[in-house]
């Protein structure tokens, strides 16, 4: 069962306790959004979850295979994209980097798998945001 998660503001204008009962960390804006920059912003957090669920979906698979993988690295970006239309449109680009004895397909395997981790379930798919 998943670990309720809170969010607590506490000092300098932005800055937020996070907690989940375990283990506590803090978000924070950058100083040129008025933040004093004393931890991730919530974009980056986000991009953080999809990076760190693809990370763990992909090393699951490969452990499964018996795939020979020393390491994986995902670089993640968040863009907001203006289409011709006029929409906005955010955009997470990510680039995989695999370390290991593997051959292109295998790589090419994996990159099928970027989208299909939960948390990128989550983002890309219908959310409700229930107020309680």
């Amino acid at each position: 069962m998943a670990r309720i998660v809170t969010i607590e503001s506490i000092d300098n204008p932005y800055r937020c306790l996070i907690s989940n009962g375990v283990h506590t960390w803090y978000a924070d804006e950058p100083e040129y959004n008025g933040g004093g920059d004393s931890g991730p912003s919530p974009n980056e957090l986000l991009l953080a979850a999809v990076g760190s669920c693809a990370t763990i979906t992909l090393r699951m698979y490969a452990k499964r295979k018996e795939w020979p993988v020393d390491k994986i690295e995902i670089e993640l970006k968040l863009e907001e994209i203006k289409t011709e239309s006029g929409i906005v449109v955010n955009r997470i680009t990510e680039k995989l980097q695999v370390h290991g004895n593997l051959d292109e397909d295998q790589i090419n395997r994996l990159k099928t798998l970027l989208p299909k981790c939960p948390v990128a379930r989550v983002v890309t798919g219908p959310v409700e945001i229930m107020i309680g």
